[in-house]
């Protein structure tokens, strides 16, 4: 079951007003809190109260060091520190996937795990925060009528996928993963409580093979608290090596577990013999599927839960495919290797060169690493030399996000050129150029849409484990030349699951992809795509440029992947508009018959 929740803090000591619509089913209020406020949840077990009204923390949480045994009750100076730090002390102390809430003197405090892994929305107005898992339980139980917010609409669809606290509809805001929200009666603000640059100036130097071997234990202990609910779990793996990962410490600790795989109609698609070698290897059994036509629905947005639109339709096959199986064998919660490539830096870039350089000057090392970038890109050493002193020049600027504003209109391009992409993440500290950590974090960042787009699937859990804090921190302090070591894009992963997994997934050097089925996607939908950009609400509010679609879609144009791929990510983009411009009109309709309750 996923986790969801509702929380309505009161700003000031007295009654809040009645909730005007109608909560979920499955979430059931909780009594008990502090005053001032009320929380609905849909699992009581994932709730830990803390003493004296001082709050609540929804959600899972393990002990920084130890077992990943869940936590059900704090020990008193826990509680203590909690309430001193305002909250600081379980992001030093602790980790899992959680919201916390701290009632202060005078404010609330609103805390979101560094993974992200559960995600959380607010809106507030001067008598109340209202907190939420799911947009769409802000709109069902409040009232809210959802408004887009058409220059952040514009927005989402050139930064590729980049979180940002202001999301896609008018006046729901995001706690970023890692901040925390404080509202007093005077007003609101956030400020980061984990920052990665933190973990990158404890970069040690130790061997690439001692950090393999901690980097072996974090993620067993990743994965274990993952699975520490029981049950059946189905795990989606494509023979590469991050899924892999996930699937030896399944293995290791002994759960319950199968494994599914995809595969394409073109040979870059059909990744079975490497998914093969992997559950043979293990022992486990292996489901294999093919993506599907027919699980593709246009009217559908495949992001169509969230608060901004950057998805994809041909994600909605995948999806379908896994729930089937994970129904089939009763499996109680999907595991992904997703967010590998980026905790783990797989990166194909000289901006290793370059931080080898700024950590430890002219050195041998340096040469090594020249060779390594060499090997892995096959590009001659002259021009690995060259692309990092260019990676050098430009690192005094800090990460630049890249913006894509393909098919967008002129207008939407002018008004988007003075609104830089912002993220708290993206702040390099004074004096720390290090242009390849710069670039490991942007994916860090990059990651969390996905991990926000897939925490669940037809009401399963789905469960990212390599994006878990301790492996954030400890992936962030490794040095990024060892992420390349002998010519091996995530070298330290490799050699840290070097015995628990066939060579052939840890030598393994090509990845595939389900690109061959978007293209199929596209073709079979081509003509319905392009009456729906023409004619869609992004084209008669100039946020798309309709001459340019008009362009593409021409029969002398030779179409490129880069074309297609954009074209399916606005066409989803379109769905996700009217999915929430149909909410207005149930917003606006009187709410069922159902229970409604005064916070006190």
């Amino acid at each position: 079951m996923t986790l969801r929740f509702l929380s309505i803090l009161g700003r000031e000591a007295q009654p809040v007003r009645h909730i005007n619509g109608v909560l979920p089913s499955s979430l059931q209020w909780h009594a008990g809190g502090p005053p001032a406020s009320l929380l609905a949840v849909n699992d009581p077990d994932k709730l830990i109260t803390l003493p004296g009204n001082a709050g609540f923390l929804i959600g899972t949480l393990f002990h920084r060091h130890g077992p990943a045994d869940p936590i059900h009750q704090f020990e008193p100076n826990d509680v203590e520190a909690i309430a001193a730090t305002c909250g600081q002390h379980l992001i030093d102390r602790f980790w899992g996937r959680y919201i916390a809430i701290i009632r202060g003197r005078d404010e609330w405090i609103a805390l979101r795990d560094p993974s992200g892994a559960l995600p959380c929305y607010y809106t507030v107005s001067r008598s109340e925060l209202i907190l939420t898992s799911d947009p769409s339980i802000l709109v069902g139980a409040t009232g809210l009528v959802p408004e887009l917010d058409l220059p952040q609409l514009a927005k989402a669809l050139a930064l590729g996928g980049l979180s940002e606290e202001r999301t896609a509809l008018a006046g729901v805001a995001l706690i970023l993963p890692g901040a925390a929200l404080q509202v007093q009666r005077t007003g609101i603000s956030t400020n980061i409580r984990w920052n990665p640059w933190k973990y990158v100036r404890e970069q040690t130097d130790r061997t690439a093979e001692g950090h393999a071997e901690t980097l072996r234990r974090v993620a067993q202990r990743c994965v274990d608290g993952c699975t520490r609910t029981g049950g059946r779990a189905l795990l989606g793996v494509s023979g590469g090596l991050d899924s892999s990962i996930v699937a030896a410490c399944l293995n290791s600790s002994d759960n319950d577990f199968a494994c599914v795989t995809l595969k394409t109609d073109d040979p870059l698609g059909d990744e079975r013999i490497f998914a093969r070698a992997l559950a043979a290897h293990l022992g486990r059994r292996l489901v294999e599927e093919s993506y599907a036509l027919e699980d593709v629905d246009l009217d559908q947005s495949s992001v169509r839960h969230l608060p901004r639109p950057f998805g994809r339709p041909e994600t909605q096959a995948y999806d379908a495919a896994v729930v089937r199986v994970a129904n089939q064998i009763g499996a109680s919660a999907i595991l992904t290797g997703n967010g590998g490539d980026n905790v783990f830096y797989m990166s194909h870039s000289a901006r290793p060169l370059a931080d080898r350089f700024f950590a430890n000057g002219w050195s041998p090392g340096l040469l090594t690493t020249v060779r390594d970038i060499s090997r892995l890109t096959g590009a001659s050493a002259l021009r690995v030399i060259s692309h990092a002193v260019r990676s050098w020049r430009s690192s005094v600027n800090g990460y630049i996000w890249k913006t894509d504003t393909a098919f967008l209109s002129d207008p939407v391009v002018d008004l988007l050129h003075p609104l830089p992409a912002y993220h708290p993440w993206l702040e390099q500290p004074q004096g720390c150029r290090l242009p390849a950590k710069a670039a490991h974090v942007a994916m860090l960042v990059r990651m969390h849409h996905s991990i926000d787009a897939y925490r669940e699937r037809c009401g399963m859990p789905v469960f990212h484990p390599l994006a878990s804090q301790p492996m954030l921190e400890f992936c962030l302090q490794i040095p990024a030349w060892q992420q390349c070591d002998q010519g091996c894009d995530r070298s330290v992963a490799r050699k840290a699951f070097r015995r628990s997994l066939p060579d052939a997934i840890i030598d393994r050097k090509t990845k595939g992809g389900p690109q061959g089925f978007s293209f199929q996607v596209f073709h079979h939908f081509r003509n319905e795509i392009r009456g729906r950009l023409l004619d869609g609400f992004l084209a008669n509010e100039r946020i798309v440029d309709r001459s340019a679609v008009e362009a593409v879609f021409h029969p002398a144009h030779q179409m490129s992947a880069g074309d297609i791929s954009r074209l399916l990510m606005l066409v989803d983009a379109e769905a996700w508009v009217r999915h929430w411009r149909s909410m207005r009109g149930a917003a606006d309709r009187p709410p069922p018959s159902g229970p409604c309750c005064l916070l006190v």
